[in-house]
């Protein structure tokens, strides 16, 4: 192979012709003469090679025409404090068995068990703050501690409660033992205290109810029942909501009218309403005692049995919005207010119930038990819901063992209800 050879070691130069002009040829066009490619009338769209850069990007669509350009995609600025994260790391090559430091300001575990991250955790306010701005946002740890009460026991001295809830069944039944009117007062004054613990509650959760309004309503709906009959209740009812929405227009409360009528009323309603079918049933002449004692028997039978059951041998929980309330409670708390109605029909007293003189005995007796063994847990089941809603504990610290006097009448509120229409509907009354 001699120098003047063409051909240079697998290529082959072809001499001849005119060169290219690269000042003619369009950007893009193909310098390999494929008369395929073509780009007609497209150094509009496409700038020429020898411009200055413009720094866009092209974007090809399916002609030349549609040849646009967009700002160049920038990269978003790292964060200053990532960027130190960074400079802190080594890039220096390290053998294999070499040992990296770690830093120290950093813990690679969290002390579970240190006493001063566990202690609020599993606390509940003792009722000095002021609350939360706004009442839907409950503090985490509330509601962390309902979820991990223990199931069965709840923490509650059985022999003490059950002795409370008997002392106050036995001051019922003493004051009906005076007369009527003197176990309408004791009725009016119980819940006059359990609704300033409602609306203390409350105030304490970061809500405004209308506390005079409810109070005055809440003491007045027995005592008009007791006077006027069941048409009290709707009066004193409308009479609160329409004094309930002047009562925000004067501007007496600056929160919001509708969460604090709301409130109000649902106060009014729970424990007034629900608690005057006490005043109405001492409103029936002869049978008027015997209709509350009755009532009260069977609750206090469903409440002990549910508590003593419930505390020795409960497992299954019942309901979320109360862990502590389990299955082998309401079943047993139900068995043993059924028993205790089968007691009145077997005794005979205390009458209407248990007398058959006037269509009472043993049928009507059961039918009693059997409805305050379901109406007394959904009692209990409305009280925990309130309380989870609110982030409370209890309702209030007046009775040892129990806490609130709605923590003890909650059952008692919807099995007196309960207790007048069933004597409506087997015609005892």
């Amino acid at each position: 192979m001699t120098d003047e050879s063409d051909e240079v070691e697998g290529f082959r130069v072809i001499s001849g012709g005119d060169p290219t002009d690269d000042d003619v040829v369009a950007p893009g066009r193909s310098v390999f003469g494929d008369d395929e490619v073509s780009f007609d009338d497209d150094d509009a769209a496409v700038p020429h090679w020898s411009d200055p850069p413009t720094g866009a990007v092209p974007q090809v669509g399916g002609t030349a025409e549609s040849v646009t350009f967009s700002p160049e995609p920038m990269l978003s600025e790292a964060d200053s404090t990532d960027l130190a994260a960074w400079a802190e790391v080594s890039s220096t090559p390290r053998w294999a068995d070499e040992e990296v430091p770690q830093p120290v300001d950093q813990p690679t575990t969290v002390p579970v068990d240190d006493p001063a991250l566990t202690e609020d955790f599993f606390s509940f306010d003792d009722g000095t703050s002021a609350g939360p701005a706004r009442p839907d946002s409950k503090p985490a740890h509330r509601q962390q501690a309902f979820g991990a009460a223990p199931v069965g026991g709840g923490g509650r001295d059985v022999p003490v409660a059950a002795g409370v809830g008997l002392g106050l069944a036995a001051l019922i039944l003493a004051s009906m033992a005076v007369a009527p009117a003197a176990a309408v007062i004791v009725v009016t004054a119980l819940l006059g205290l359990a609704a300033v613990e409602y609306f203390n509650v409350l105030r304490t959760a970061g809500y405004h109810p209308a506390v005079l309004l409810g109070l005055v309503s809440v003491v007045s709906m027995p005592l008009a029942v007791y006077w006027r009959g069941e048409a009290a209740m709707p009066l004193v009812l409308v009479l609160t909501v329409v004094f309930g929405f002047i009562w925000y227009l004067s501007g007496v409360t600056s929160d919001s009218p509708l969460r604090g009528i709301a409130t109000t009323m649902l106060g009014v309603v729970h424990i007034g309403l629900l608690g005057s079918y006490a005043a109405l049933m001492l409103s029936v002449p002869k049978s008027g005692t015997g209709l509350l004692t009755a009532a009260v028997l069977v609750t206090v039978g469903y409440d002990v049995g549910a508590l003593v059951i419930g505390s020795t041998m409960g497992k299954s929980p019942l309901s979320a919005v109360s862990p502590n309330k389990t299955v082998e409670g309401l079943v047993g708390g139900g068995l043993v207010a059924i028993a205790v109605g089968l007691v009145i029909g077997a005794t005979g007293q205390p009458s209407p119930f248990g007398d058959t003189a006037l269509n009472g005995g043993l049928s009507a007796s059961l039918l009693l038990g059997a409805a305050a063994a379901l109406a007394a847990p959904i009692g209990d089941l409305a009280e925990s819901l309130i309380k989870r809603d609110l982030g409370v504990k209890d309702m209030g610290t007046l009775l040892p063992g129990h806490g609130g006097l709605l923590d003890r009448f909650d059952g008692l509120l919807f099995v007196l209800p309960t207790t007048w229409y069933v004597a409506r509907l087997i015609n005892l009354i």
